[in-house]
């Protein structure tokens, strides 16, 4: 009985070459290419001015020109050349993706100033 596995064993390891299917394996290479957004920095700046933003102004923002446009509010901005708040007017921007809300910038007050943190799209 021995001898019988012994040979269907030998039978199955000298034939199993023909046995093998003969293939082609293909390897695809994909790219993935990441684009920038086309609103908003990809470089972080940080502004500390020495005093408080004055208030908002109050924009009413014009009709969009495309249906997917988002207006961004305006802000103050701080010119360290003028030592002074200058206006940056709102606009509008299209969102990077479907259903990303814009969250608009803001001052803080920290230890060493006011700090700008940008806006953002969520």
């Amino acid at each position: 009985m021995r001898r019988l596995f012994v040979a269907a064993g030998a039978l199955l390891v000298l034939s199993a070459p023909a046995f093998a299917q003969t293939s082609t394996t293909t390897i695809e290479k994909r790219t993935t290419t990441t684009e920038a957004p086309s609103a908003g920095s990809t470089v972080s700046t940080t502004i500390i001015a020495p005093t408080p933003p004055p208030a908002p102004r109050v924009e009413t923002p014009p009709p969009p020109p495309g249906p997917r446009m988002v207006w961004t509010p305006g802000h103050w901005t701080w010119e360290k050349d003028r030592s002074n708040y200058v206006w940056m007017e709102g606009k509008y921007a299209e969102p990077p993706r479907p259903h990303a809300a814009w969250v608009p910038g803001r001052w803080m007050q920290r230890s060493n100033g006011w700090v700008w943190e940008e806006g953002r799209w969520d």
